[in-house]
C-alpha cells in the first residue's frame, strides 16, 4: 500500500503544470547564470581553439554524420577521444554562430556553455528533489553545487563542455531512472538509458553513472538490509556501457590510453612504486582539500606545482587519514542508511577514475575533473550541516546560518575567478604571479611575455620584455630541460633580439628531444633562414613538405624564401608558382614572385612599380626598401611594417612599399587597413593586377563582396592570363549558389591551364 501511495502522489504531480512542478528549480537556474554572466563577452582561452581543428565540426551541418564515426576534440596533443554529442554540439555552435570575427565567435560559445550551465541545474534541483523529497534540502544543495568555484574551469573555458554535457545528461539520467523506479513504467527505463548513452558520448567519465543506480534503489528504498535486487536493472544499463566500449575500440583503436609524457602526467616520471603511490594518495588529499577550500584555483597543476612524494611526507600522511575516515564514513553510513554517506559515496564513484589514484590519466591535477564528484561533495556538507543542526536541537531553516555565509564566499571567489578567464594574458599572467611553481604556467607566461614584446613600439621595451621572456622560459629548461616547447619559445625570442647563436642553439636542442616534430624543425628551418644558413633550411622545408601535407602552402613558401635567399631564383621561382597555383588566396606569393622577376631582370635592383615612379627614387632610398623588404621576407613582419612607414614618410609615391604594408595588414587580419593601403598602391601604379587581385582578396575577407567582384575583373581585364582571379570569381559564384557564373570562370580556367 505505501508503494501505492507513492505512485498516486507522482501520478498526482504530473498532472500539475510544468510551471508549478518545477517553479523552485529556476531558482538555481538562474543564479548560475547570473554567477558566470561576467564570462560572456570573454574571448577563446587556453586550448578552446582546438574546438575547431575538426573540418567536420567546420563544415556545420554538412558533416553531422561524419561526427559519429571519428575522434574529435583533443583533450591533449597525443590523444583525441571519442565524444560525439560534444562534437556535435560544437558543430551546431558553428552552424549558427560562425564568424570570422573571433571574439564574437567566442562570446556566442561562451553563452552556450553558461546555457547548458543553467540547464545542468535546473535539473540537479529535481534530481535532489527527488532523492530527498525536501525543497529546502534541493535547494542548499542546488546553489551551493552552482556557486562552487571549482567549476569555473569548466563553465569559463568552452572546450570543457564535455563535462556539463555529460553531467547535464547525466542528471537527466538519474531523474528519469528514480522515476522508473516510482511508477513501474518501462518507458522511463528507456528513457534513461537514451540520456545515460548520451552522457558517455559526451564524456567517457559519465560510465561509472550506473554504479549510482544500486546506491539509489538502496538509499530510497526504507526496507532495511542490501539485497541483490538492488543490482537486478544494472543489466540493462551495462549494454549501453558496452556499445559505447566497442564504439571507441574500433574508432579510437585498441590502445585507449594516451602516450604521456612527464609534463603531461608527473607520475609517470616516477618509478618507484612506493614514490608513485604516495604521490597518488596526495593528489586524492587534493582534490578533497580544493573541494573543501577553493582556494587557490589555477588552470594547470602540472610537473613542478605537484612535487613527487614519500610516505616520509606529512601531506601524504594527512591525505591517507582523510581518505580512511571517509571510505569509513561511507561504509558505516551506507550500512545506517545515511545520507551524508550517500553523497561521499557519489563522490568517489564520480571520480574514481580521473583522480589518479587508480589508473594514470593525461593529467597529474585538473578542477575540471572535480566537476560532477561536487556534487557528492555538496550533498555530504549539507546534510553533515543538518546533523550539526540536529545535535544542537535547531529548527531546520537555521540551516540558513550555515548555508549563506558559505555561498557568498563561494559566489564571490567565482565571479572573481571567471574574471581571470577573460584571455591567455590575463589567465596567464594572474596565475603565474600567483603561483609560479608549475612549468606550463611558467612557459605559458613566457609566450605572454613575447607577444607583448612583439606588440610593443618601443624599441627599448621590447627587448626588455623579450629578455624577460627568456629569463622565464630559462628557469623552465633548468628544471626540466626537455622541455621542448621552452626551447622553441626562447629560439623565436633570441631570434627577434637578433642573437643567432643562441637561437639556433635552442631550436638544435629542440630536435635533439623530440621524435621528428613538424612544429620543431619548421622553427629550426626558420632559424637558418634568419640567421643566415638558407641551405640548411632548404633540406628541413623540402623534408617537411614530404612529411607533412597538411601545412604545404606554408612549407612552400619557406622553401622559397630559402631558395631566395642562396639566389637559387629559378628554383625559388618554381616553389613560388606551385604556392601561386595551388593557394591563389595567399596574401604574399605575389610579392615574392614578383621580387623573384625583379632580381632576375636586373641583378640586385629593388622591385620596381613604373619607369616613371622608379626613376624618382635614388640609390639610396631603393637601400632603404630593400632593407625593409629583406625584413618582410625574413619573417619579421612588425621590423618590416616600422621600417616601411618610416621610408613612405619621405617616399609616399613607393606603389610596392604600399602594397608590402597591405600584405602585412592582410596578415594581421586588419582588413581594413589593408584596402587602404592597396588602394594607395593602385592609386600610384594602376596598372598593377596583382595588387587589384590582392585587394578583391582583402575587400572580401572584409565581407564587401561587390568590391571585390570589382578588383577581380580589374586584374583580369589588365592581365586576362591571370588564372588565380578566375580562381577566385569562380570559388565566389559557388559559394552564392550562382551555377551560370560559376560555370563560366571555371570553363575559362580550363582554356587557360588548356594553354
Amino acid at each position: 500500500m505505501k508503494k501505492e501511495s507513492s505512485k498516486e502522489e507522482v501520478l498526482k504531480n504530473d498532472k500539475l503544470s510544468f510551471f508549478q512542478k518545477y517553479k523552485w528549480a529556476f531558482i538555481p537556474m538562474f543564479f548560475a547564470i547570473a554567477l558566470y554572466f561576467n564570462t560572456l563577452n570573454h574571448g577563446f582561452v587556453l586550448d578552446d581553439n582546438i574546438i575547431f581543428q575538426s573540418k567536420s565540426i567546420t563544415s556545420g551541418f554538412k558533416e553531422l554524420p561524419t561526427l559519429l564515426t571519428e575522434k574529435t576534440l583533443p583533450e591533449a596533443e597525443n590523444i583525441k577521444p571519442y565524444r560525439p554529442v560534444t562534437s556535435l554540439s560544437f558543430a551546431f555552435d558553428y552552424q549558427f554562430f560562425k564568424n570570422d570575427n573571433d571574439q564574437k565567435m567566442a562570446s556566442n560559445l561562451h553563452k552556450m556553455n553558461v546555457l547548458y550551465y543553467g540547464l545542468a541545474l535546473f535539473f540537479t534541483f529535481i534530481l535532489v528533489l527527488k532523492l530527498f523529497k525536501n525543497k529546502i534540502t534541493a535547494l542548499a544543495i542546488s546553489l551551493l553545487f552552482a556557486a562552487h568555484p571549482i567549476h569555473t574551469e569548466v563553465i569559463a573555458n568552452i572546450k570543457s563542455r564535455d563535462e556539463i554535457l555529460a553531467y547535464l545528461f547525466g542528471t537527466i539520467m538519474l531523474i528519469l531512472y528514480i522515476k522508473f523506479k516510482e511508477l513501474h513504467l518501462k518507458k522511463y527505463l528507456y528513457y534513461s538509458l537514451a540520456f545515460y548513452f548520451l552522457a558517455i558520448l559526451s564524456k567517457e567519465s559519465a560510465i561509472l553513472l550506473l554504479a549510482i543506480l544500486p546506491a539509489i534503489d538502496y538509499f530510497l528504498n526504507s526496507e532495511k538490509g542490501f539485497k541483490m535486487a538492488y543490482f537486478s536493472n544494472l543489466k540493462w544499463f551495462i549494454f549501453p556501457a558496452i556499445l559505447y566500449l566497442v564504439l571507441q575500440r574500433i574508432i579510437i583503436g585498441i590502445n585507449l590510453m594516451p602516450k604521456m609524457s612527464e609534463i603531461d602526467n608527473m607520475l609517470v616520471g616516477i618509478p618507484n612504486f612506493s614514490e608513485n603511490l604516495a604521490t597518488r594518495i596526495y593528489i586524492v588529499g587534493l582534490y578533497l582539500y580544493k573541494m573543501l577550500v577553493p582556494h587557490p584555483l589555477f588552470y594547470d597543476y602540472s610537473l613542478n606545482y605537484i612535487s613527487k612524494k614519500t610516505f616520509a611526507s606529512f601531506e601524504v600522511w594527512i591525505s591517507l587519514v582523510a581518505i580512511t575516515s571517509l571510505v569509513y564514513l561511507i561504509f558505516k553510513g551506507i550500512i545506517q542508511k545515511n545520507k551524508t554517506a550517500f553523497g561521499l559515496f557519489f563522490m568517489f564513484i564520480t571520480f574514481a577514475l580521473t583522480c589518479n589514484l587508480f589508473i594514470a590519466i593525461g593529467a597529474t591535477f585538473a578542477e575540471r575533473f572535480a566537476f560532477t564528484p561536487s556534487l557528492g561533495f555538496v550533498i555530504a556538507l549539507v546534510f553533515l550541516l543538518y546533523a550539526l543542526i540536529d545535535k544542537f536541537k535547531m529548527k531546520q531553516v537555521y540551516l540558513l546560518l550555515f548555508i549563506v555565509p558559505i555561498l557568498s564566499l563561494y559566489s564571490f571567489k567565482t565571479i572573481a575567478r571567471n574574471a581571470n578567464w577573460k584571455d591567455n594574458e590575463t589567465l596567464f599572467t594572474h596565475d603565474y604571479l600567483q603561483s609560479s611553481k608549475s612549468l606550463k604556467i611558467q612557459n605559458n607566461y613566457g609566450v605572454i611575455l613575447y607577444y607583448k614584446a612583439k606588440a610593443s613600439t618601443d624599441s627599448i621595451e621590447r627587448k626588455k620584455l623579450f629578455l624577460k621572456s627568456i629569463e622565464v622560459l630559462d628557469k623552465v629548461t633548468n628544471t626540466y630541460d626537455t622541455y621542448i616547447e621552452a626551447y622553441i619559445q626562447k629560439g623565436v625570442s633570441y631570434l627577434e633580439i637578433k642573437n643567432c647563436e643562441k637561437a639556433l642553439i635552442n631550436f638544435e636542442k629542440a630536435k635533439s628531444i623530440a621524435v621528428y616534430n613538424p612544429v620543431v624543425e619548421a622553427n629550426l628551418g626558420i632559424g637558418y633562414i634568419n640567421c643566415g644558413k638558407p641551405q640548411e633550411a632548404v633540406t628541413i622545408f623540402s623534408k617537411l613538405l614530404n612529411y607533412d601535407k597538411s601545412k604545404e602552402s606554408y612549407y612552400l613558401k619557406h622553401i622559397g624564401v630559402a631558395h631566395f635567399n642562396i639566389k637559387n631564383l629559378d628554383s625559388a621561382e618554381y616553389y613560388f608558382s606551385r604556392l601561386k597555383n595551388d593557394y591563389p588566396n595567399d596574401a604574399e606569393v605575389d610579392g615574392y614572385i614578383k621580387l623573384v622577376s625583379d632580381y632576375k631582370n636586373g641583378a640586385n635592383s629593388s622591385p620596381t612599380q613604373s619607369t616613371a615612379t622608379t626613376q624618382n627614387v635614388d640609390a639610396t632610398q631603393n637601400a632603404q626598401f630593400d632593407a625593409a623588404y629583406k625584413l618582410f621576407m625574413n619573417g619579421d613582419k612588425n621590423g618590416a611594417e616600422k621600417a616601411l612607414l618610416e621610408f613612405i614618410k619621405s617616399n609616399p609615391s613607393h606603389a610596392m612599399a604600399q602594397a608590402v604594408l597591405g600584405l602585412i595588414a592582410d596578415e594581421q587580419q586588419n582588413f581594413p587597413k589593408a584596402i587602404r593601403y592597396y588602394k594607395k598602391s593602385i592609386a600610384i601604379n594602376p596598372n598593377d593586377y596583382r595588387i587589384h587581385y590582392n585587394l578583391g582578396n582583402s575587400y572580401l575577407k572584409n565581407k564587401n563582396d561587390a568590391e571585390a567582384i570589382k578588383q577581380f575583373e580589374k586584374c583580369i581585364a589588365i592581365e586576362p592570363k591571370y588564372i588565380n582571379s578566375y580562381k577566385s570569381l569562380e570559388l565566389y559564384y559557388k559559394s552564392v549558389n550562382n551555377a551560370q557564373k560559376q560555370n563560366y570562370y571555371a570553363q575559362k580556367i580550363k582554356e587557360l591551364e588548356g594553354k
